[in-house]
């Protein structure tokens, strides 16, 4: 018989983040999400509605945002 295999989670393998990801990358970067979007130059607003889930990042200022999270 052949071992069961084991269930990856895609998004670490590929190097992009979800949501839950990209927010405790942040603070592990000694940030808060506002402090995050001022650097980027992005509206607090965006950065926590990608983060959820709200916007899905997809054009705009929430792609950008997307990206700067790496989760694009």
């Amino acid at each position: 018989m052949s071992k069961p295999r084991t269930k990856v989670a895609t998004s670490v393998i590929s190097g992009v983040r979800n949501g839950e990801q990209a927010k405790a990358w942040v603070y592990s970067q000694g940030m808060t999400l506002r402090q995050f979007a001022e650097t980027h130059r992005l509206t607090f607003r965006v950065v926590s509605e990608v983060i959820r889930g709200v916007n899905k990042g997809l054009y705009g200022e929430g792609h950008r945002a997307a990206q700067a999270l790496g989760m694009k």
